[in-house]
Formats: structure tokens, sequence, C-alpha cells
């Protein structure tokens, strides 16, 4: 087939590519939106399987671990005696002491103060303890000078929780009932005795006399009996103060902490037990 000169009559596919060429520029532009689609899209996905993550049902770990759980290397151990009136809570033994603690922590404004606040018998670890009933028992004789005569019933197996944001074993001790009216009748007569005159000082009395000056120096630790249903009206307000035989006391923040946990708030007998930050409810 001869085809003429005339441009009309030549075929298309004989026509000249006329195909923009993209300048480096363009291309760099192109390839970097084209990355940020994709980095958006990655980006994505990832939030969604976050999502389903955070959702899923997970197991979470106790506050508080039953005595066998306690590890070896607990730095604390602190102590609560307590009574039953038949099958219900009677009393429990806690003890007046001065720290500095945040005002916020008591709803009592902004900084840091000196207060008495109320607590549980506690202290550290010595290398000299055994376990950590060795460590409640000297602990409350060294702050209390053994109030009532109670570490004789700190022996045999006790029930004890481990706090984990505390570091420190609880052990619990149930007393008879009787000891409350007994400890509380040797602190009136201590305080109603007269003081006695010292006697003429001697060379072999030097050291017995020392001794006795030491025990009677201001203990730590002022111990008082709180009725159970006191203790729990005190948890269940924002005031968080306990009406004792000997004033009105705010609990000390990780005291407070710790009734809240749930476990112990059971124990205590309370409705609706509180979780606050810093501890894991079972």
């Amino acid at each position: 087939m001869l085809l003429c000169g005339h441009p009309c009559s030549r075929p298309a596919f004989l026509e000249p590519c006329s195909v923009r060429v993209a300048s480096p520029a363009e291309s760099l532009r192109f390839r970097a939106w084209q990355g940020l689609k994709w980095a958006a899209g990655a980006a994505l996905v990832g939030w969604g399987v976050l999502r389903l993550y955070e959702r899923r049902p997970r197991r979470r770990r106790s506050s508080v671990v039953r005595g066998a759980a306690i590890p070896e290397d607990f730095r604390a151990a602190g102590v609560i005696f307590y009574t039953m009136n038949a099958q219900e809570l009677g009393k429990l033994l806690l003890a007046v002491e001065e720290r500095r603690v945040p005002l916020r922590e008591l709803g009592l404004g902004s900084g840091s103060a000196q207060k008495r606040v109320l607590l549980f018998p506690q202290g550290k670890r010595e290398p000299e303890d055994e376990d950590y009933v060795a460590t409640a028992r000297r602990e409350f004789v060294e702050e209390t000078a053994d109030f009532g005569d109670l570490a004789r019933h700190l022996k045999g197996p006790l029930e004890a929780i481990w706090y984990i944001a505390a570091k420190m074993a609880v052990v619990f001790c149930e007393v008879p009932a009787s000891v409350v009216e007994e400890s509380e009748e040797a602190r009136s007569s201590q305080a109603a005795a007269p003081a006695k005159p010292a006697p003429r000082p001697r060379r072999q009395q030097a050291r017995q006399q020392e001794k006795d000056a030491q025990k009677k120096k201001a203990l730590p630790l002022q111990p008082v009996w709180v009725d159970a249903s006191d203790l729990r009206i005190a948890l269940g307000s924002s005031a968080g103060e306990v009406e004792t035989q000997i004033g009105r006391y705010h609990l000390f923040p990780v005291s407070r902490k710790f009734f809240q946990i749930g476990e112990v708030s059971r124990w205590l007998g309370l409705v609706a037990p509180s979780r606050h930050r810093g501890v894991a409810a079972r």
C-alpha cells in the first residue's frame, strides 16, 4: 500500500511520543507524598492493634499476698493486734506518732508539715531479724515498750499480708478482749502514779540507772485501741480522721491506703472498698 506525503495520511502509531518527563524535584515530592501516606496508614493500623490489646482481659497482680508468699527480701514489717466480738471485729491497736506528711494527703492544703498521725506499729528490717514476725515483734517492743505485754502473742503461725507498695509484711495477731482493759488500766495507773525520788547514785548502780533512764525516755509511738466502727467511718470519709480515747487524728497516708486495699477492707467490713493510685486491686 502506497502512502502520499500528506501528514494526515500517516498512521497514528508513527506520530512522535508526547509523554512529559518529570523533573527530579517533582519526582522527589511524589516519593515523599507516597511515604507519608504509607506512614499514616501504618500508624493507623498500629493504633488499632494497641486499642485491641488494651481491651483484652488481663490478669492483674494483687497488691496483697498471703504470708506463705512473702519474699525473703522484705524491707519492713508491721503488726496489727485486734480483738473479736463474737463474729465481728472489735478493736484494733494503732498508735499516734509525729511524722512529716504531705498536707494534700490529709486534705489540708499544699506543702508538708509535722503532724501527729495514726498508724499501725511498723519499722524497718534489721540484719539480726530471722523473719518478718521477728521484725514486727522487735519494732513493737522498741517503739511501745511492749504495750500491754502483747509481744508474747507474736508466736506460732500467724496470718500476714504482703503490702507490695511499701515492700512490707503486715502481721495480723488476734488477742483476747480482756487484754484491752488490762492495757488501758496499766496506762492509767502509770499516769496516776506519783514520781518516786531518785536514789542517791552509786558506782555499782550507774549502769542500771543508765538503763532505767533510757526506758523513761519518750517512746516514738503512743498506742491506743480503736473501735473498728470508728475506723470504718474514717476510711469512708474524705477527712480520714479517727476518733480515739486520746484525741482525734488523721490516718497516716500509707496506713490509710493499706486499710483500703480490697482484701484488708473486706476484713474490716467496709461496704465499698476504694482503689488508690499505685495499689493494684485483685
